[in-house]
């Protein structure tokens, strides 16, 4: 190889070399929580304002959990208009509190379980 070939070599591995993804950081980095991301002031506010509505009974064999579907016997109560301004997130869904004193934020449409909040979360 003639010294203009290997000048052109070591450019093109260089280009090679610094083309290659940097290595993923991982200090410094946050897992989001499953939910529509509620701060632990939300789920405070959110108990506050609907803790001390009456429970509503889940059908046996029921899945309660982020993502799943709840049955339609399930009746949903419309978010309280004042909670819905201090916790925008909010304003599109709607809850059920649940006899175990848990509270499930509920896509209307989709009946979907988007967020949970337990009497432990709000600091109750």
């Amino acid at each position: 190889m003639k010294k203009g070939q290997w000048y052109v070599l070591g450019a093109l591995a260089l280009c090679v070399h610094f083309a290659q993804p940097a290595p993923a950081q991982t200090t410094g980095t946050s897992v989001q929580p499953p939910g529509i991301g509620l701060t632990a002031d939300h789920k405070r506010a959110i108990y506050g304002a609907i803790g001390d509505v009456s429970p509503r009974r889940v059908p046996e064999g029921s899945h309660i959990a982020i993502g799943a579907t709840i049955p339609e016997s399930l009746t949903l109560n419309e978010m309280p208009i004042t909670l819905k301004d201090k916790v925008g997130l909010l304003r599109d869904f709607r809850f059920a509190k649940l006899p175990d004193e848990t509270i499930v934020i509920v896509d209307p449409v989709e009946r979907r379980i988007v967020d949970i909040i337990t009497k432990n979360d709000a600091g109750q």
